[in-house]
């Protein structure tokens, strides 16, 4: 606080010349600026003693006629004193004047004396409680006396500045105690000794000032060696007062708080700056440069120390902001515990000779830590009534770390956004997010404890982290009062600080040898005794392949078993014949079927094939369309025929023709007679081959069942080694062991499989064998499987039990799920490595598929991964694992299933629908309520791809799906052809998934605004921006993390090739319709230049325009994967694409070339790997093994004028297999032949793949 008349003397001495004439200006303004405070709190309090009141008004009297005198001086103006007014010295008058009031108020000092002594008399005034205000503005102009004393009479007070200093301490803890209490509280009897003692140190230290001024250089050493020694003693006397009622002080003040009428503001910036006043001191006493003195341990007070500032910058602030009813037991406790602090750190000050002092800081200190602990606690408590509390242990316990880097990547982006969704909560926010990044770095440093310790911590890490997302989500959403939002965060920040102190502690003691413990960051297992030599690092999937025999098709070793269900369907009665497989879960039905339908004999010997799965639950006509589908040789939509169409139109379809239908899990005899009326008996040989549990669901079929045994212990041993070690020699111990091993595995090849899975993944040492052998006692599929999960990285947790979501018997794409894993948060960008979010996310479902956990549908262009799935007995598992940790829920509803994944009472993370029994019914829209899905505020991930809106979303609910702001992927159908501008409200918005009902979908400019934008695709339609602005191409953003788009118009120098394009330069993937580009000065057609995208490999392009070439290209030469359709092009022109270096895969469909013959030449397609020809005219192929040297897989589709494929392919070293689907009879045969040429050349690593002829007529 300020002096009445504030100056600083300094100023004038630096322009007055006269030393004489400068030291009684500066005295007489020292003298004012002492003696108006004194008398101005002396006047305005309270005294009954009559002499007091006659001396303290004579003084006063004084004073002000002094004032009065000095101000005309000055022009009316007092501060020219100090300023140096060039006018006043001029006058003769002033100078004269000016020494006669000097000598009036070195006059007072007998006056100070008498009126002192007769106020340490007088007890009258002590029972008024309107005293405590004016002391402290008294104290405040007090303090700032002692600041000019130190700088004007420096060398003055040389013996008693530790004194001052010490008294200075004093009277600030004094104020800032005594400022916060209303007048009230000084009539509380131990309150009021803090008063006393006040008031005492106040008029003792200004007396002295003003002796001290008066004197100046006349000061003997005699007189300030008499006061310092007097000083001490007055200090006892308030010392001694004071400890005795410490304690009921504290109790008097909390209550006297409490009494505070609730709309009357209890904490004030004064508050503030105490505790900041407190934590300054604390340091200074850590540092043992203050001038107290803790009797207790340093690490106690750094506590303490740390606790006040993490009060003071993240609670206290929050508190003074929010003046509300709601918080006053808060507030209340808050302000209690800074008082208590200043308190302790008054008793702190000289402790050193006084015992009683120095006995209550060491027993007060770790009481103030318990008090923090109670008002964080409390602060948690009011969170919790005033928020929801559905946060709490909803978050998947999987992949916590993953989950946590999740976190601080979107507290990064929403941290640094520019269109600052955090302004309210960006301090807090960014603490949170720094108190996160350090626990993560400190459970680093932990590692894996392999106890049940580590897993607690991690599970607290993970609620706190957890806390934080729903909380800033919340807020986000504009859901709840923004001091909640402060509060919760900081119930989070303090929730963080007590796990540190606790992961620290384990770090001087969790080490082993001079190292700590493996970290848990390098993929090991969370279960409790796994050893760390077991290696369970994610593996790489470096390059291209093709495996024709997929891991699970090696469950069945049983090679007698395929060969008698072949011989049971191409052999015996012509008339139509239903064989089954019957069998227990895990025993491998599927996939022996699997294996038979592949079968090279079964593709030559039927003349088409189909597969359907039924499961417990399904619905006829879908799995008719299923059907009818595969044998037509396309996707057969539900509004292209009725379903009392299908029937008549599969009968149709099947009639003549020798057949094989494949009906994978039948539960009861219904479904088979469901599906019965199609298939038509011919006397061809036609066969319908069925698996299920029962066999008497197979006798009520009339089948011929075939009961798959279990395996042997030589067969499971047999099958172990093979899935283990592969092509590896076993050595005679690894034998013995797993012999054992496999032996405990019951004969079940699904656990036999799951076991091979993780002795894959452990080092190869007998004693990790050992354990794993040891540790898994029983056979039972369920316990193997948890031993499984438990060996799996923690990455791979989550990746894996998120297949609990998807319905039963589904077939994932591969793309789809790897893009959802990335948007639920499972996958993160490795440190140090140069590979994309996809890439890392491909590695793990590689992984997943080695570890023998999914089933592989699909092999990819490139061999990877399209589609799998998970064994029924492994999606049940998924489903328990996520529903025992309370994030799974499953609603059916408008014919299908809605799967709302996270925390199902209200911060729901992500929403799938799957059809349901029946997708050919026409839902009107107003069977479908919208407000299912916009109640889940917190949405981080919504797929109605296939939901039933009619015939798709509309522009209102594109405008609900905008508040949704948390959504990072969103597919879904549409029913109209222009997206509102709202989509641009979707920061952080990474796969955006349109299914149009129009040919056109128009995007509006906002999309370009979401930055974290990695997909936007659009299936049956394209995307528009002809309604785009010029002035848009200039500005719009940069999107550098979008990865693909398709499908978009495109042609040579329009507006997307020169400006959306060129922003562009990280696409990976680009879908897009070629319009006419026809120039006349090179007579051809221009493709677009797409040179600068460096980083393109996959290119899809679609003509829409008119027959016209040649066609000028112009493609990346990085390019890998290049897809052209419908532009009929000459078979000369091919050799531009067959030039591409990195070209590994072409698809060349819809009579994009068109000729007869194709010369292939040498030079050209020198790294092809994978060729596809679908719908074309050409009949005759010149080429040689030499054209093609590096292809792998060959397919040819609907080429039915071709006569031959090349003989000279079998010769192909790479050559892995050739598929061929309505083709002609005659380049059947040519296929035929080439195989059984390689086959008598010994060579089985072809496969040949035929599915329907097409007979030419000539």
């Amino acid at each position: 606080m300020a002096s009445v008349d504030p100056r600083d003397p300094l100023i004038y001495q630096e322009k007055e010349e006269d030393p004489d004439m400068k030291d009684s200006i500066e005295t007489l303004e020292l003298l004012i600026s002492i003696l108006r405070p004194y008398v101005n709190v002396l006047s305005k309090w309270n005294i009954e003693d009559r002499e007091l009141k006659v001396r303290v008004k004579h003084m006063d009297e004084v004073v002000q006629k002094v004032f009065q005198e000095v101000q005309p001086l000055f022009d009316s103006n007092p501060t020219d004193v100090v300023q140096g007014n060039e006018d006043w010295e001029s006058s003769p008058t002033n100078v004269p004047v000016f020494f006669s009031i000097l000598n009036v108020l070195r006059s007072l000092n007998n006056e100070m004396t008498e009126i002192e002594d007769l106020l340490s008399h007088d007890s009258s005034f002590s029972t008024s409680s309107e005293n405590a205000e004016h002391l402290v503005c008294f104290i405040g102009s007090l303090l700032q006396n002692l600041k000019d004393v130190f700088i004007c009479r420096a060398d003055s007070i040389v013996l008693v500045k530790k004194v001052l200093e010490d008294a200075e301490d004093r009277l600030i803890l004094f104020r800032y105690l005594l400022w916060p209490m209303p007048n009230r509280l000084v009539e509380q009897a131990n309150l009021f000794l803090i008063f006393i003692g006040a008031q005492s140190l106040a008029f003792l230290i200004s007396h002295l000032l003003y002796s001290v001024c008066l004197m100046n250089d006349k000061l003997n050493d005699e007189w300030l060696s008499e006061f310092r020694d007097v000083f001490p003693d007055v200090i006892d006397a308030i010392d001694t007062s004071l400890i005795e009622g410490v304690s009921d002080m504290c109790d008097e003040y909390l209550e006297s708080l409490v009494a505070v009428p609730d709309d009357t503001p209890i904490m004030d910036e004064q508050v503030l700056a105490f505790a900041d006043y407190l934590i300054h001191k604390l340091r200074l006493q850590s540092d043992n440069e203050g001038p107290i003195s803790i009797v207790a341990p340093k690490d106690l007070t750094d506590s303490l120390i740390n606790e006040l500032n993490f009060l003071r910058h993240n609670l206290m602030d929050l508190i003074l902001q929010n003046p509300i009813a709601e918080m006053k037991s808060l507030t209340i406790s808050t302000q209690a515990l800074i008082f208590e602090t200043g308190l302790f750190i008054y008793m702190s000050l000289d402790t050193e000779e006084d015992d009683l002092k120095a006995r209550y800081c060491s027993f007060k200190l770790p009481d103030l830590l318990k008090a923090v602990d109670n008002l964080k606690q409390q602060a948690s408590d009011l969170f919790n009534k005033f928020f929801s509390e559905s946060w709490q242990s909803y978050c998947p316990s999987t992949n916590v770390l993953e989950y946590v880097n999740f976190l601080i990547n979107k507290l990064e982006e929403l941290l640094h956004a520019k269109a600052a969704p955090l302004n309210a909560l960006k301090h807090q926010t960014k603490t949170v997010y720094e108190e996160i990044v350090s626990m993560r770095k400190l459970l680093c440093d932990v590692g894996e404890l392999g106890n049940s310790q580590m897993e607690f911590l991690l599970t607290r890490y993970k609620d706190a982290a957890y806390q934080a997302e729903y909380v800033i989500d919340s807020f986000v959403a504009a859901e709840g009062s923004i001091w909640c939002h402060k509060l919760g965060l900081f119930v989070v920040m303090k929730d963080v600080k007590i796990l540190q102190k606790e992961v620290k502690s384990l770090l001087t003691v969790s080490t082993v040898g001079d190292s700590v413990v493996p970290s848990l960051f390098g993929g090991a297992s969370s279960l409790a005794h796994n050893p760390p030599n077991i290696n369970v690092a994610v593996g790489s999937t470096e390059g291209i392949y093709y495996r024709v025999e997929e891991a699970a098709n090696d469950l069945v070793v049983l090679k007698d078993a395929e060969e008698e269900i072949i011989e049971l369907l191409t052999g015996g009665s012509r008339q139509l014949k239903l064989v089954s497989i019957v069998g227990m879960p895990g025993l491998g039905k599927t996939t022996l079927a699997n294996s038979v339908y592949n079968h090279p004999s079964i593709n030559l010997h039927f003349y088409v094939r189909a597969w359907c799965c039924v499961s417990q639950v399904y619905e006829k006509d879908t799995l008719l369309f299923d059907i009818f589908g595969q044998i037509v040789g396309k996707t057969i939509q539900s509004h292209e025929t009725s379903p009392e169409d299908i029937v008549q139109k599969l009968y149709q379809s099947l009639k003549g023709r020798r057949y094989l239908i494949v009906i994978d899990d039948i539960w009861d005899i219904k479904a088979w007679n469901d599906l019965k009326g199609p298939f038509p008996d011919d006397g061809n040989g036609s066969r319908i081959l069925f698996t299920a549990r029962e066999q008497a669901v197979a006798l009520e079929a009339n089948s011929i069942p075939y009961a798959l045994r279990l395996l042997s212990p030589e067969e499971s041993c047999k099958l172990l080694l093979f899935k283990v070690f592969g092509g590896e020699i076993c050595t005679p111990e690894w034998l013995t062991i797993s012999e054992r091993i496999a032996r405990n595995c019951k004969g079940l090849p699904l656990a036999v499989v799951l076991m091979a899975g993780i002795l894959k993944r452990t080092e190869r040492k007998e004693d990790c064998w050992e354990h794993v052998s040891n540790t898994l006692i029983s056979s039972e599929v369920s316990d193997i499987l948890e031993f499984s999960y438990k060996h799996l990285p923690n990455c791979l947790k989550p990746c894996f039990i998120y297949f609990g979501t998807f319905p039963e018997d589904i077939t994932v794409s591969a793309t789809k799920l790897i893009r959802l894993w990335i948007c639920e948060g499972f996958v993160q960008q490795p440190s140090l490595c140069q590979k994309s979010l996809e890439q890392e996310a491909e590695n793990y479902l590689n992984d997943l598929v080695d570890r023998s956990l999914l089933m592989v549908d699909r092999r990819s262009s490139k061999g990877g991964v399209k589609a799998c799935h998970v064994h029924d007995i492994l999606r049940d598992f998924c489903t328990i694992k996520l529903r025992n940790e309370r994030f799974l829920m499953q609603e059916h509803k408008y014919g299908g299933t809605f799967v709302l994944y996270g925390d199902l009472e209200k911060h729901i993370c992500s929403l799938l629908f799957y059809y349901g029994l029946d997708r050919t019914i026409n839902f009107r829209r107003n069977l479908f309520n919208f407000r299912f899905v916009l109640q889940y505020e917190f949405l981080g991930v919504l797929d109605l791809e296939n939901a039933p809106f009619g015939s798709g979303a509309n522009t209102t609910d594109f405008v609900n799906i905008a508040k949704l702001v948390q959504l990072r992927y969103l597919a879904i159908g549409v029913d109209t052809d222009n997206i509102p501008s709202e989509i641009g409200n979707l920061r952080n918005l990474e796969t955006f998934l349109l299914t149009g009902a129009s040919d056109e979908i128009m995007l509006p400019e906002t999309i370009w605004n979401l930055v974290s934008l990695r997909h936007i695709l659009t299936k049956n339609s394209f995307f528009s921006f002809q309604h785009y602005n010029q002035d848009f191409y200039q500005y719009f953003c940069q999107l550098d993390n979008l990865k693909s788009i398709s499908a978009i118009p495109l042609s040579h120098g329009d507006d997307i090739e020169k400006f959306i394009l060129r922003r562009l330069t990280g696409i990976q993937k680009l879908g897009c319709k070629f319009s006419n580009s026809w120039d006349d000065s090179t007579g051809c057609n221009l493709f677009p230049v797409l040179n600068f995208l460096s980083e393109l490999q996959s290119l899809k392009v679609f003509f829409l325009g008119k027959t016209l070439y040649p066609c000028k290209f112009s493609f990346p030469s990085n390019l890998k994967k290049l897809s052209l359709s419908n532009f009929r092009l000459p078979w000369d022109e091919i050799s531009i694409i067959g030039q591409l270096p990195n070209l590994e895969v072409l698809k060349l469909l819809n009579n994009t070339f068109e000729g007869q013959q194709w010369d292939m030449r040498e030079g050209e397609f020198e790294n092809l790997k994978f060729l596809k020809l679908d719908s074309l005219n050409i009949e005759l192929w010149n080429a040689s093994s030499e054209h093609l040297p590096c292809l792998e897989k060959l397919v040819l589709i609907s080429c039915q004028q071709l006569e031959e494929i090349p003989s000279s392919f079998g010769e192909i070293p790479t050559l892995q297999l050739i598929e061929m689907k309505w083709c002609s009879s005659s380049a059947m045969e040519s296929v035929k032949q080439i195989l059984e040429e390689q086959r008598e050349m010994s060579n089985d690593q072809l496969n040949v793949t035929i599915v329907g002829v097409v007979k030419i007529h000539g």
